[in-house]
């Protein structure tokens, strides 16, 4: 499993216009599903009333990988797929990109529309700063208060960090670390007795 993945920083546009038809592009991160919606609800505000909102956005978080992509109104595979074939061939994962298409009254056909959305969604990518971000994931270590130190240790060696610890009923500390080291973190913490569960 890699630890590590490309995504966008900010908000990335892009704008083409092929007979009369313009196409303006919105690409940018996004960690969860939840993000989906209210993004592309702030695509519709910035870009009003446009014909179509067609998006497509690739999540992964590891090993498991979630992608969707829809035509919003035009002919079927004609808008999500390209765009999601940009991100693809990016090679970028959790990132969203939304099209919106304004009709210009000149049919561009199912092959026409496919290379526009591809083509603003690649014009899209072109013009976003890439970066490169490392997977994480928070586990809950269930402890004794004696054992406290020692689990944030184990935690800190590995480049983890303690997010919370709460207290009652018994010791409950929640770590994020890298995916990586999951595996090595939790055999040290089970070596001495420890249990630790994985949070979604």
């Amino acid at each position: 499993m890699s630890g590590e993945y490309q995504t966008i920083v900010g908000i990335a546009t892009a704008k083409y216009v092929v007979k009369k038809s313009r196409f303006y592009g919105e690409a940018s991160t996004i960690e969860n599903r939840e993000e989906v919606k209210p993004f592309v609800a702030e695509v519709q505000g910035r870009i009003r009333q446009a014909t179509h909102y067609c998006f497509a956005y690739s999540l992964s978080n590891g090993d498991d990988k979630l992608e969707y992509a829809t035509d919003a109104g035009e002919p079927t595979n004609s808008a999500g797929p390209p765009i999601l074939a940009a991100i693809r061939s990016a090679g970028l994962s959790n990132t969203i990109i939304v099209i919106a298409r304004y009709y210009g009254g000149v049919k561009l056909g199912v092959g026409g529309l496919i290379r526009a959305y591809g083509t603003c969604a690649r014009l899209c990518i072109e013009n976003a700063t890439i970066v490169t971000r490392i997977y994480y994931q928070d586990l809950r270590v269930i402890t004794t208060y004696n054992r406290i130190g020692t689990v944030v240790n184990l935690c800190e060696r590995l480049g983890g960090q303690v997010i919370n610890i709460e207290y009652d009923p018994n010791p409950n500390i929640t770590i994020r670390i890298q995916q990586t080291e999951i595996g090595t973190l939790q055999e040290q913490i089970q070596s001495i007795g420890i249990t630790s569960t994985s949070l979604k």
